[in-house]
């Protein structure tokens, strides 16, 4: 293939020493220094020999060059062409068609995925999105400058070496985010890379150059302007990086955070606001997670308004719910350090939620260092209850519904209140969790007055 012999470096076994003799041993060439932070998978060259025999420029880009740049191995495969799409598609086996008006397709060579885009050029972003137009190119350096930040727009090709047109390599040398291009401008075309820019830096604990910063707090604005749905995922990313509390100070540094909470933010009151000071800055304590991490935020905020941010940020039904049980229920869950009170807050609530506020309290402790008896406490009894096997849940009575109708003690309609009254009594008193005891305790129970004053006979 042309590409192998281009490629190639030359008598790679072996190379002159001092005194001009041949010496065997590691090959010490520019190029091999050039390309030894480049180790492209078996897959990657491939798709560089298809393109290349088929008289195509390929080149690796975006994220893949970065990375490789920092030691890191690519989470995804970026490769620019200037290939026509059709023919991309054609001259693999595997590939499908990601976004036919901006050239790109996926191709597949064996197990590794890898996106090949067609080199372009972008138009106008009236819509602070996508560009109106774009205009396929066949050089390289005119593909890199529609790219945002200098540490994305680099290329590379195992023969030629790194192209570096805006100085990617300096500014990760000096971990600096920087745009390509006058910030204010690039930043107004898609406000989204704001975010993206502070997840960046939060992911590789980089700081963001001067003017980038200062036209990331003039566009934050622009924000608003963006689906909810675009915002949210990028700060959903930004919750897990490498320095979440250093991309959060950012953002309330950059007046990003009302573009995603809303009134929420800033929060009222002393309390709230030394809140989420400590937060910001102790917030990598907490296990990377975005529902935790989220819900740490919102427990900064008024609950109103948190509620109310909530619905905005349009999460999907599960994370709602346990951010809501994070507002509702954490401190009906501190005080639930009796057996009767947890089984009942296990109950009401779920297993699914208890276990999830229950991390909350303990992300809670360490990111504010308070004392967490009261965790150790609730872990103990819940062990407890589940090696005694005490009933949690209807299933777990003795009885069921069918044996309270055989017995004649309640009708259909009235099978679901008399088992709630029957787990009651099974988690004040567990030992009476037996068919015969739980039947004797329903016909005491079916006297209206006695269900009344229940609470009154366990006491006594």
């Amino acid at each position: 293939m042309i590409w192998r012999r281009r490629c190639s470096p030359p008598n790679p076994g072996r190379s002159r020493n001092a005194s001009g003799r041949w010496t065997t041993g590691k090959y010490t060439s520019q190029w091999a220094r050039r390309t030894s932070m480049f180790r492209l998978p078996s897959e990657i060259k491939r798709i560089f020999e298809v393109l290349e025999g088929d008289g195509h420029q390929v080149y690796l880009v975006g994220g893949s060059v970065r990375d490789a740049l920092l030691g890191l191995e690519p989470e995804d495969w970026d490769l620019a062409s200037d290939a026509a799409p059709e023919r991309v598609a054609e001259l693999f086996d595997v590939a499908s068609f990601q976004g036919d008006r901006y050239g790109v397709v996926k191709v597949k060579v064996k197990a590794l995925e890898a996106e090949v885009a067609a080199m372009r050029i972008d138009g106008v972003y009236s819509d602070r999105r996508r560009p109106d137009t774009v205009t396929f190119t066949d050089d390289i350096k005119k593909d890199l400058a529609r790219r945002d930040f200098t540490i994305n727009a680099m290329a590379y090709h195992p023969a030629t070496g790194l192209i570096d047109p805006y100085g990617g390599k300096k500014d990760i040398d000096q971990k600096l985010i920087r745009m390509v291009g006058d910030p204010i401008v690039r930043l107004a075309e898609d406000p989204l890379r704001i975010l993206r820019g502070l997840r960046l830096a939060g992911q590789l604990d980089f700081d963001v150059e001067r003017a980038t910063f200062d036209a990331m707090k003039e566009n934050a604005p622009h924000l608003t302007e963006i689906s909810m749905d675009r915002r949210r995922g990028e700060f959903e990313r930004l919750l897990v990086t490498k320095q979440t509390g250093k991309a959060l100070r950012m953002c309330a540094a950059a007046d990003v955070l009302p573009a995603l909470f809303g009134d929420c933010y800033p929060p009222k009151g002393r309390q709230s606001m030394g809140d989420l000071s400590v937060l910001l800055q102790e917030i990598d304590q907490s296990r990377p997670r975005v529902d935790l991490r989220m819900a740490l935020l919102l427990l900064c905020f008024d609950k109103k308004k948190a509620r109310k941010a909530i619905r905005d940020l349009e999460f999907d039904r599960e994370t709602t719910r346990r951010l809501e049980a994070s507002l509702d229920l954490l401190d009906e869950l501190y005080f639930s350090t009796e057996k009767y009170l947890l089984k009942r807050f296990i109950y009401l609530n779920g297993m699914d939620i208890y276990e999830f506020l229950e991390s909350l309290a303990k992300q809670h402790r360490d990111v504010y260092d308070v004392p967490g008896y009261r965790i150790e406490s609730r872990y103990y009894l819940l062990d407890h209850i589940k090696k005694s096997r005490e009933p949690l849940f209807l299933e777990d009575l003795a009885i069921n519904g069918d044996d309270l109708v055989e017995a004649g003690i309640v009708t259909g309609e009235q099978v679901g209140e008399m088992l709630q009254m029957l787990l009651d009594v099974a988690h004040r008193l567990p030992g009476l969790n037996t068919k015969k005891k739980l039947l004797q305790r329903a016909k005491m129970l079916k006297n209206p007055i006695r269900a009344k004053l229940r609470n009154i006979y366990f006491i006594k």
